[in-house]
């Protein structure tokens, strides 16, 4: 267990004023002679927005060749355990409130019409079959397509690839069930160069995402979020968020306040700046401030804080056992962050403004497993 330095209330300004004043040293010089932060060394440190890590105490009485014991008694301070120590600068961050819930696309269709589709003999032989509804599994599907997948232009090929290392228990546990359950269809994963997952040849299943859903085959840069998708129908945008990020995004927890990996950041990256955009206006409707910025010849969404991770987590979820397992370590090191979920002030208001009332939580999964059933809550102005 990691242990933090624990000083009476002004005395951990008083510790870092003398050792300022006795190395005789800049902010930036005792921040490479203690491999800290700066900002954190001067500010969180300094100012006592967090607790002193212990082994960061240890190098400072190093730099001032003073004692341990005499240290902490000149300056009323203990060594205590990481575990029950977490700074009112920490504990601030998930009182930040996220925004109402307000859709503000209209169509509420969620039928889908099939009769169009031409089936080929692989078609029949396999007993293809296509959806009928938008349900929030299909769009969890479409958003997986819109991350990991590639749609050929002429040859009704489609493709869903995800990485080889982290990500074949999410195809085989929980990719293949669904498009089993979706298509009637049992799809062949297998180890590629550099991916794994499967490639077919449909072109029942290659029409029905090109003509129904709307989906543009061929180069993912110029690639775009289809009408079908966007309607006004909470679970379907969460769906279809979830399938997107679990496949191209990422969830990460950054060192902030002098506390090892405790910042949730949730963050998505793709080629397509439309796609980025779209994604980026249904998180806003969603309640949340997502924040655009450039990576390299792609863009980047990023959802940054606790309160926007509880958001995500009641509302998104992940169905990635790579996100869940990331999410499960850091509620296991931070229980003290985890303490008030649900309160995020949860309020759901559609486009004429109906509401579930301030702090209530849509009857919708949080966390994703397509076996679980999804609620029947019906949103204003949405249609069977």
């Amino acid at each position: 267990m990691k242990k933090r330095v624990k000083f009476a209330a002004g005395k951990q300004k008083e510790f870092f004023e003398y050792l300022k004043l006795d190395s005789n040293l800049t902010w930036r010089e005792l921040a490479n002679r203690l491999n800290v932060n700066k900002s954190t060394l001067s500010k969180a440190y300094m100012f006592g927005m967090c607790d002193v890590p212990y082994t960061v105490f240890k190098n400072i009485l190093k730099i001032v060749d003073e004692n341990e014991k005499e240290i902490l008694e000149k300056y009323s301070a203990i060594v205590v355990e990481e575990k029950v120590v977490i700074g009112r600068k920490v504990l601030g961050e998930q009182k930040k409130r996220v925004s109402a819930i307000s859709v503000v696309y209209k169509n509420g269709k969620l039928n889908l019409d099939t009769s169009r589709i031409t089936f080929s003999r692989y078609d029949k032989e396999k007993n293809v079959k296509l959806p009928t509804k938008l349900t929030p599994e299909l769009a969890e599907e479409i958003g997986m397509h819109y991350g990991d997948g590639f749609l050929s232009e002429k040859r009704y090929e489609y493709r869903l690839k995800g990485n080889p290392y982290n990500e074949k228990a999410y195809y085989l546990d929980y990719i293949r069930p669904l498009y089993r359950k979706l298509y009637n269809l049992d799809v062949s994963l297998k180890d590629f160069k550099t991916s794994y997952g499967f490639e077919l040849k449909s072109k029942a299943i290659w029409e029905f995402k090109t003509k129904v859903i709307g989906i543009r085959p061929g180069n993912k840069v110029n690639l775009f979020v289809p009408e079908s998708i966007k309607v006004n129908d909470v679970a379907i945008l969460s769906s279809f968020l979830r399938g997107l990020f679990d496949t191209d995004g990422c969830i990460s927890f950054k060192s902030k306040y002098g506390y090892n990996k405790y910042y949730p950041v949730i963050e998505l990256t793709l080629i397509s700046t439309k796609v980025i955009q779209e994604a980026s206006n249904m998180l806003k409707m969603l309640g949340f401030d997502p924040k655009i910025s450039p990576a390299g010849n792609y863009q980047r969404i990023s959802l940054n804080g606790i309160s926007q991770f509880k958001r995500y987590e009641e509302l998104i979820g992940w169905s990635s056992p790579k996100n869940l397992n990331k999410v499960n370590e850091w509620k296991v090191k931070y229980p003290q962050l985890i303490k008030g979920y649900g309160e995020c002030g949860l309020t759901v208001m559609t486009s004429d403004c109906g509401s579930l009332g301030e702090g209530s939580t849509p009857s919708f999964r949080p966390a994703s497993s397509f076996k679980k059933e999804y609620a029947s809550r019906k949103y204003a102005g949405a249609e069977e």
